[in-house]
């Protein structure tokens, strides 16, 4: 019916055009100039229209699927750890401090799973070279896969942070600084405080550690900070679902304080049976 209406309107306006040329008495070739021009314009407004439908279908995607993972079950956590950090990549590139740095995150992955709310799940991934664009050359440090229930959200890396190691790698041991990226595409679909959650707990396990409330409330602030700026974003740009970018780093403490005494507790344990990684917390 609406295309019909559209065409019944064209041929009334050639038929009014046609009166119009009789009564005024317009040439036959300025008359075929204004009929010209007239499909011009409507076949530019058509363009624009159709135009509008597809960016509508491509920006407003469907993401029913994506939710309905999120509501989904959460997936159990599967690290599949590297033997070592030099395993693939440029050696040249890897230092005392990227072995150090390496040791010291070996059960980062387990700390945040026993950390976070239940639908996070955290893995660790077999490879070391890390994802980071706003890198001048190849990164190397811990890579972590990580789930909201059944739905893949994105990725944590670890690697050497600040810049003391650069030039003299040997003494990272006694300034050991560590830089997470934190990378996610659907944030803005997961409730506030599970997101807060995660947030939150990576900052506390990267940052100082004088003691927990102190660490805690400003490893929160720090993560509140950072959702009210996604936050800001999405709305400020409503027609995209923007991905949720952090970058925090830090001395550390409280991850190399749990490493140690999980080491301790395996080495003491370790008379009773094999320690896997996984359990070595327990």
């Amino acid at each position: 019916m609406r295309k019909i209406a559209i065409w019944f309107g064209i041929g009334l306006a050639i038929l009014v055009a046609y009166a119009a040329k009789s009564v005024f008495e317009i040439s036959d070739q300025t008359f075929t100039l204004s009929v010209l021009a007239a499909l011009l314009v409507y076949a530019s407004w058509h363009f624009s229209e159709r135009v509008d439908a597809l960016e509508e279908r491509v920006i407003h995607k469907d993401y029913s699927g994506i939710k309905s993972a999120i509501e989904g079950e959460r997936h159990v956590p599967k690290h599949q750890q590297p033997k070592s950090i030099s395993d693939s990549g440029v050696k040249s590139r890897i230092t005392a401090a990227h072995e150090m740095l390496f040791e010291d995150f070996r059960w980062f992955g387990t700390m945040l799973n026993r950390h976070v709310s239940d639908p996070w799940s955290i893995e660790e991934l077999p490879d070391t070279e890390i994802r980071d664009i706003s890198s001048e050359g190849p990164e190397y440090g811990r890579r972590y896969r990580v789930y909201y229930n059944s739905c893949e959200m994105g990725s944590v890396q670890v690697t050497v942070g600040g810049f003391d190691w650069i030039m003299q790698p040997e003494k990272f041991a006694a300034n050991r600084q560590a830089r997470v990226l934190i990378d996610f595409d659907y944030l803005r679909f997961v409730p506030y405080g599970d997101a807060h959650s995660l947030v939150s707990a990576i900052i506390l396990h990267v940052g100082k550690f004088e003691d927990y409330e102190t660490a805690n409330a400003r490893a929160s602030a720090k993560a509140t900070a950072a959702l009210t700026e996604h936050l800001w974003e999405a709305v400020r740009v409503p027609e995209a679902v923007l991905d949720f970018e952090h970058r925090t780093d830090g001395p550390y403490e409280l991850v190399r304080d749990t490493t140690d005494h999980w080491k301790k507790a395996a080495s003491t344990h370790s008379r009773n049976g094999a320690v896997t990684d996984e359990g070595a917390g327990t």
